[in-house]
């Protein structure tokens, strides 16, 4: 009976201690700038994003360009937002406008969680306040390409008054509309649900608690635990703590964009997953070296422990 508590124990402390480096890691990530910064720049990278992007802020700087523009006018603006778009990300300011994208799109996912778990202050009537997935904010972007068509139109009849009615229509665009904000279904609302994101989000600020409570499991289960068993516990936690760390290891293998995205919604969430699979990896790794060490370590405990017993 001893036993059979203390590997009930250690089994729980194996749980909470991976639950509590996940908890960091993930804290770390949706509540501040840099983790973000780091898994997301290279995705300014990404051969797929980088023939998606410019098409795509053509095709939306192409919509709003004003109706009833000369023949000759419509057809020189519209190769000049080809070629604006086309050298957006070889210009030198799009490294700041894309760094300004990421840090955008992370706290708006974290004002949509705090919307989700009842304590956001964005108003009910916003219709993306309501989904917990990550929306790529291209508002930075937008400008970016709109800066650089002003300095094209800028020497043509009517440019300047182009370039202000885009400007205009781009501003006046809703902050949650598929011109300044593409949907990347990350998480897939199909498999995840939205509110338990949200919950799990809303909690990440105790993970000491666990890891706290998990070293408290370890020793009252080496209390528990026989004389001649002090090692079972140990190697109940370090195979728990393993488990884990290959769970969540496979868990990432197979995170993949939802399979309806396409253009720069299905680049950019391939790209955001890659980064934050190469962001965890190493974390479940951890674990599974970690655990084995401490089975390991266990297996040492029950050994001398028997040679003891048996004098």
């Amino acid at each position: 009976m001893r036993t059979a508590l203390s590997i009930l124990l250690a089994v729980l402390a194996g749980l909470l201690a991976a639950l509590s480096l996940v908890g960091a890691r993930a804290e770390a990530l949706v509540h501040t700038p840099e983790p973000l910064q780091r898994i997301a720049g290279p995705m300014s990278e990404d051969p797929a994003l980088r023939e998606a992007l410019p098409a795509e802020l053509a095709e939306v700087v192409g919509d709003q360009l004003p109706e009833g523009l000369p023949g000759f006018l419509e057809s020189s603006v519209t190769g000049l937002v080809q070629g604006a778009a086309g050298g957006l990300v070889t210009d030198e300011r799009f490294p700041a406008a894309w760094a300004e994208t990421v840090e955008q799109t992370r706290t708006d996912w974290a004002g949509r969680m705090d919307r989700l778990a009842g304590r956001g202050t964005t108003p009910a009537s916003d219709p993306g306040a309501q989904g917990g997935t990550v929306h790529l904010q291209t508002g930075p972007l937008l400008d970016l390409g709109i800066d650089r068509l002003a300095a094209s139109v800028s020497g043509l009849p009517g440019g300047e008054t182009v370039s202000q009615t885009l400007r205009d229509g781009l501003d006046g665009a809703a902050a949650d509309s598929p011109v300044r904000s593409v949907d990347l279904s990350v998480p897939d609302p199909e498999t995840v649900d939205p509110d338990a994101v949200a919950w799990a989000v809303d909690n990440l600020y105790r993970w000491p608690w666990l890891a706290g409570t998990a070293a408290v499991l370890v020793l009252l289960a080496l209390m528990v635990a026989p004389r001649r068993r002090k090692g079972t516990p140990l190697v109940a936690a370090g195979i728990t703590v393993l488990a884990a760390g290959a769970v969540a290891r496979w868990a990432l293998g197979r995170m993949a964009p939802a399979a309806d995205l396409d253009g720069i919604a299905r680049a950019a969430a391939g790209s955001l997953l890659d980064g934050v699979r190469d962001y965890a990896m190493p974390d479940t790794l951890l674990l599974i070296v970690g655990g084995g060490v401490v089975a390991a370590l266990g297996l040492m405990v029950a050994l001398v422990s028997g040679l003891r017993a048996d004098r």
